[in-house]
């Protein structure tokens, strides 16, 4: 090879249409068509050492077509050679030559490889005009990258480093502001989702990739105001908001996006009631009061709300109103928690929200709004927990009560029968003793033993309600409380709570050291 090189070197340059160039390909292809065969690395090898002869003439259709079948075969251990060999020798390659090695290696869970191809394509497509990737060509990578990151935890390392690689690749993309696509029917939600949700592995030479993917987002955020592509999306949005408040914990970055979409974008885009439900969460998650209250102005119309006042019992109850008639559920569930976590009425808070009034306005107006649909039973477990810790003991019953006439429908959920079980563990405590944890000073409460007889018959119907659903087991959470209550009112070698911790033994759980008081 040295030889040739050497002897091409020392010729008077002839025309790149010279027939020496044509017998050398013709050589070399030759050769790669038989190693193609026989032993794909080797195929790779000589590739590479005719694009380091660099021959001025072009390669025709079929040397065109077996380089990149070449690039489609080669393993992981050549892949690179072959693709350092494919950019010299087909340097004007359009995506439509190589959509479909790109679309083999997907197929063969070779991401890493494939979103390599990708992103020379539209680098070349943003700074030198070249034809970009096809809109089906990147629904395709869309489609396998969500699927690796399904199966990503019990994947083979080999996979795991590979849908690393391919989530560097495209973050780079993204913070690059080359992406989305013009035209492009795909959004780039899916791609900030995996960016964000992304664990780094550790894996082997994959540090460098790790870093990538952990400053794509954060680069992102602050080059908003830069992008050259098409608008973003609702969804994209609200994505990166989640990140924002949720990752990486940042008002400030968060305030961006809202400005960016508000402000920046051509044309404005408003919150939409994704976007306020997404703010309520987050206020809610982190004891953000001002963040709820500028989310709450945000869904009442104001783009750009400033030195925004604590809302009123009544404004928020108005909003309860307005979520249950527009049977918008995801808003009403991050309403009843926002109102339970930093605005009900307390000693501390005395114009906070009534819990009683929260259930008047909710369940007449979901019975009526429901209709023939189902009731959700995240609606029901926010207003149980709602009541609970306003220490409405009467009230929790009765919202109980509604949800055990919709179980047919609706199975009980588990987080809603430990709250149930928490209530009878804070109304079993003496009068002599501290108040409920969650209950107001002087809330009416039952005496100790109905409250045991009500534990108990409620622990009984629970049992037989999820063995008829075919419901996963209750946990070690639900027992706890329960425990409690029949400790603090235990009697003489007590049958229940023997009967309880026989329960808790086929399930394989430890009744733990639960203190009776």
């Amino acid at each position: 090879m040295d030889a040739l090189r050497d002897e091409l070197t020392r010729m008077t340059a002839p025309s790149p249409d010279a027939p020496i160039y044509f017998d050398i390909h013709a050589l070399f292809f030759g050769c790669i068509r038989r190693l193609l065969r026989a032993n794909e690395q080797s195929a790779a090898l000589a590739l590479d050492a005719l694009s380091r002869l660099a021959l001025p003439r072009a390669l025709c259709d079929k040397h065109r077509a077996l380089a990149l079948q070449v690039l489609a075969a080669a393993d992981d251990a050549s892949f690179a050679v072959a693709w350092r060999a494919v950019r010299r020798l087909l340097p004007d390659a359009v995506p439509s030559e190589t959509t479909p090695a790109v679309r083999a290696l997907l197929r063969a869970n070779r991401v890493g490889h494939a979103c390599r191809i990708v992103q020379w394509h539209v680098r070349r497509f943003w700074r030198n005009g070249a034809p970009p990737p096809s809109h089906a060509l990147m629904h395709n990578v869309m489609v396998q990258m969500r699927h690796c990151a399904e199966i990503l935890p019990d994947a083979a390392p080999l996979l795991q480093a590979s849908y690393t690689e391919a989530l560097a690749h495209l973050g780079t993309l993204l913070r690059e502001n080359y992406l989305p696509l013009p035209g492009a029917r795909e959004d780039v939600a899916w791609l900030i989702k995996l960016l964000y949700t992304y664990d780094a592995r550790c894996l082997p030479r994959q540090e460098r990739a790790s870093r990538a993917i952990q400053t794509s987002l954060p680069i992102y955020v602050e080059r908003l105001s830069h992008g050259r592509g098409p608008p973003l999306s609702p969804y994209a949005y609200n994505a990166l908001v989640q990140y924002t408040l949720h990752h990486a914990k940042n008002p400030r970055w968060c305030r961006r996006v809202l400005e960016h979409m508000t402000q920046e974008r051509t044309p404005p885009l408003p919150p939409s009631a994704a976007m306020v439900t997404i703010l309520l969460r987050q206020a809610t998650r982190q004891r953000m009061a001002a963040l709820g209250a500028y989310a709450l102005e945000l869904h009442a119309g104001d783009e750009n709300p400033r030195d925004v006042p604590q809302p009123s019992a009544a404004r928020l109850l108005r909003h309860v109103e307005e979520a249950v008639e527009e049977r918008d559920t995801h808003r009403l569930i991050a309403l009843l928690q926002y109102i339970t976590a930093l605005q009900l009425k307390s000693a501390k808070r005395p114009g906070g929200v009534r819990a009683t009034s929260v259930a008047q306005r909710l369940f007449p107006r979901a019975r009526r709004a429901a209709g023939a649909e189902r009731p959700d039973a995240r609606i029901g477990t926010a207003a149980l927990t709602l009541a609970a810790k306003a220490g409405k003991f009467g009230l929790a019953l009765r919202i109980w009560r509604w949800m055990k006439q919709s179980s047919k429908e609706v199975p009980i959920s588990l987080p809603a029968a430990t709250v149930l079980m928490q209530l009878f563990c804070d109304a079993s405590r003496r009068p002599r003793t501290l108040l409920p944890r969650w209950a107001s000073r002087g809330a009416r409460r039952p005496p100790p033993e109905q409250v045991r007889v009500m534990a108990l018959e409620e622990y009984a119907w629970l049992l037989r309600h999820w063995f008829a659903s075919d419901s996963a087991p209750p946990d070690a959470r639900f027992f706890r409380p329960l425990l409690r209550v029949l400790r603090r009112t235990a009697l003489p070698h007590d049958p229940a709570l023997v009967r309880v911790l026989a329960d808790m033994a086929v399930l394989g759980l430890e009744p733990g050291p639960y203190p009776s008081t």
